[in-house]
């Protein structure tokens, strides 16, 4: 049987995305953040005891860190433990085989909205794309939620034509919700549009619309009773929509207002105002230039550095895709989806959010390829040097800017940013092994955030006796003690009296030419991360 060249091109697009997310994925990033180590372990005591860390069976959320993150990413990681021990690598698996899917998934979607030629471009900018590449080589739930989304939507859109399809739609959302936050206001913020939309096309599905909704109810049972519980942790825990700050800012203003200004002041202070101006303002950092293509978010584990979330080469067929789109048919879904994706992430502090925004994709990479297909049409000529000259210039533009972004991921970011994914835990863990038999007691700084659950996974502590030890307490963020292990802050001039005892600290926290040093341990650009002491 002969392929078409669709066909080709789709392939040679996987190959390129396979290869992409799996080079060397376990060691770039140089090492897993708090968030991926927990992941895994969880993962890891899921596989050993049907329990989570907390001893918790078969829970739809982990308690980790109090964060309760959604536990489908930990259960998507234990065919990869079992397999390959708990290891970087394994962590990762999910996700850079996701992402591949997602590229798969998103070609399928855009061919219900386009042609051929469109979704091919369309899924070979996803593929390259900086912001899904970050995101599909760690093991981040927003990237395994994206595959579910889009594979729901493809389902979606294919029940417009066959009913059936909307039952497997409503499944692949629903798991989208136990897999990340965002999806559980993004999702049903596009269903409202699109249902509206497409309400002519849904009409003669009505069974299959009912059976659909009454298996998305059954399915949601577990995640309604969980997010009126621990599941309000997360949200209180990162949203703008707390008291704290805002409510004592409202009740400041509005007493200035009541000495020297009129009724209207009260209303502009008004707390609900005041949160409201809040989400706007988060709303919109996600449409900032710099967010978009030169800097990034905050966080250097979310982007190369010096790079922005999208190629710059983006935005200009990005901004034509939109203008072609306004006009055309499938434009309103597609610019709602762009208009839902950032809504959840607006509610949160620390915006932009690369994470929390991951639903913009592949929104964005649609309407770069319809830009791109619209620009090449009405610009290049028909002669044979014209097609050759302009496809010329595409190609070298796109060239340098991936080329580019290619050598700050895979060789410079990693020495620059290795202090953000906490490098030096493991490391250090290794340090302390040959002692671990004649020693009373080890104490590892809190200074770069949740070492305990580095030592959990990299000395791949027994699930059963960790749970013994931890079920039942309160975690603490900055003193936490199980068996010998102490994780604190180093308050040298009372540590340094301790005797049988090592000490994993900072170079503020231990200072140079102490009695006892086994080893400095460094960030990769030589900066000392961690210093080992025996006292």
């Amino acid at each position: 049987m002969k392929l078409d060249s669709s066909k080709i091109y789709l392939i040679l697009i996987l190959i390129l995305a396979f290869s992409l997310r799996f080079y060397h994925l376990g060691q770039n990033p140089p090492s897993l953040d708090w968030d991926e180590a927990s992941l895994g372990y969880n993962a890891y005591s899921l596989l050993k005891t049907h329990k989570d860390e907390f001893g918790r069976p078969w829970p739809i959320s982990l308690r980790s860190f109090e964060d309760y993150k959604p536990a489908v990413y930990s259960y998507l990681m234990i065919p990869g433990i079992w397999i390959f021990g708990l290891t970087e690598f394994a962590v990762r698996l999910p996700s850079a085989v996701l992402g591949v899917f997602t590229v798969v998934a998103a070609y399928f979607l855009v061919r219900e909205f386009f042609n051929k030629k469109i979704a091919l471009i369309a899924s070979l900018f996803l593929a390259i794309s900086p912001w899904h590449l970050q995101f599909s080589r760690v093991a981040f739930e927003s990237n395994a939620s994206l595959f579910f989304v889009v594979s729901g939507l493809w389902c979606y859109l294919k029940g417009l034509r066959s009913g059936r399809w909307l039952i497997l739609s409503a499944i692949l959302l629903v798991l989208s919700f136990y897999t990340y936050h965002s999806p559980r206001l993004v999702v049903p913020l596009i269903l409202l549009g699109w249902t509206y939309y497409f309400r002519k096309q849904l009409m003669p599905s009505k069974k299959y619309i009912a059976v659909g909704i009454f298996v998305a109810l059954i399915f949601l049972i577990p995640f309604f009773k969980e997010a009126f519980g621990e599941g309000k942790a997360r949200l209180s825990s990162v949203t703008v929509l707390t008291p704290q700050g805002r409510l004592d800012e409202s009740i400041k203003l509005i007493e200035y207002d009541q000495k020297d200004s009129g009724p209207l002041g009260k209303v502009f202070h008004n707390r609900r105002i005041i949160y409201l101006f809040a989400v706007f303002k988060g709303y919109l950092d996600h449409f900032n230039m710099d967010f978009l293509f030169f800097k990034g978010d905050a966080p250097d584990r979310h982007h190369a550095r010096d790079m922005g979330m999208l190629y710059v080469w983006d935005g200009i067929f990005i901004l034509i895709g939109i203008l072609v789109l306004i006009r055309k048919r499938w434009g309103f879904p597609l610019f709602w989806w762009l208009l839902c994706a950032g809504s959840a992430s607006a509610i949160t502090t620390g915006t932009p959010h690369a994470v929390r925004a991951l639903l913009f994709l592949p929104v964005y990479q649609i309407f770069s390829a319809v830009g791109l297909v619209y620009l090449f049409k009405r610009t290049v000529s028909k002669s044979i040097a014209g097609k050759f000259i302009i496809t010329s210039i595409i190609i070298f533009l796109f060239g340098v800017n991936i080329f580019y972004y290619l050598d700050m991921y895979y060789i410079q970011t990693p020495i620059e940013a290795s202090k953000d994914w906490q490098y030096g835990y493991k490391q250090a863990i290794t340090a302390i092994e040959p002692f671990n038999d004649s020693i009373d007691k080890i104490i590892i700084t809190y200074a770069y955030d949740q070492p305990h659950v580095f030592l959990l996974f990299y000395e791949k502590i027994d699930p059963v006796w960790y749970q013994s030890q931890c079920k039942n307490d309160p975690v603490l963020r900055d003193n936490r003690t199980f068996g010998k292990y102490v994780f604190r802050k180093i308050n040298w001039v009372h540590d340094q009296q301790l005797t049988n005892t090592i000490l994993v600290g900072t170079p503020d926290e231990i200072p140079e030419g102490v009695v006892g040093k086994i080893v400095d341990i460094p960030f990769l650009d030589g900066k000392i991360a961690l210093r080992v002491v025996k006292r």
